[in-house]
């Protein structure tokens, strides 16, 4: 075989996980128990990404006691509902999921199979055999861009790592945030540190129904300028 085929074969490997891990929600294996030891090595994997100054602040909490589960889920709960009632900075920002899109945009055609799978989610995932949450060393919601950007970007890659090394084993997960607006009693119920911020909760199960398919998508050149913005490639 010659390396020209290699090479393309680990790319159609690497290609089909990237387009196919997706926030799973509906399609989470509630009742079938996850390997401690597939959590690890998608750990270890999660690990290689980068960060900054190779300072490696990151931290992750594997949760699988089902009163913590269930204590989680019920803040999630209640951030989402929070969000829905607009009690989050966001509005003052102008980002928001809830936003309006014309009746021909995709986004807008995908919204309601995206709230159904959202309600899904909310309403089981203390049943998550396992739960994931990500954190860094440090509180930065005040500092300026440059520090934001840096901070996130040395937790961010390792978080979507681990959800990419999960798919590779048969594991499916959801990147979910709205436990954040209850933040600060997460991290008391787990033993957080208070200078430790959280990123994302990643409820993990097998997954059920078949293989995923890559999502549509808004077509490349309407989301990318070449040179200058809003300047396209002829």
């Amino acid at each position: 075989m010659s390396k020209d085929i290699v090479m393309d074969l680990d790319l159609a490997s690497v290609d089909h996980v990237l387009t196919t891990t997706r926030s799973v929600r509906r399609r989470l294996d509630f009742d079938t128990p996850v390997p401690p030891d597939l959590i690890e090595e998608a750990l270890q994997i999660a690990l290689q990404a980068p960060t900054g100054a190779n300072t490696q602040t990151w931290r992750f909490i594997v949760v699988t006691d089902a009163g913590d589960k269930a204590k989680i889920a019920d803040y999630y709960r209640l951030g989402a509902a929070a969000y829905v009632d607009g009690k989050t900075g966001l509005s003052k920002t102008g980002v928001t999921m809830m936003r309006e899109y014309a009746a021909d945009d995709l986004r807008q055609q995908q919204r309601e199979g995206l709230l159904r799978s959202g309600g899904y989610l909310m309403e089981q995932l203390q049943r998550a055999p396992v739960m994931i949450i990500s954190c860094i060393e440090g509180r930065f919601e005040h500092e300026d861009v440059f520090v934001q950007a840096s901070m996130w970007g040395s937790i961010l890659p390792a978080t979507w790592s681990l959800m990419l090394a999960l798919r590779s084993r048969g594991l499916a997960s959801a990147w979910t945030t709205l436990h954040l607006l209850y933040e600060k009693e997460v991290a008391a119920l787990l033993g957080i540190p208070a200078r430790y911020t959280q990123a994302a909760l990643l409820p993990v199960a097998w997954l059920t129904g078949g293989d995923l398919k890559p999502a549509k998508r808004l077509p490349v050149e309407e989301v990318t300028s070449w040179g200058r913005w809003g300047q396209y490639r002829e």
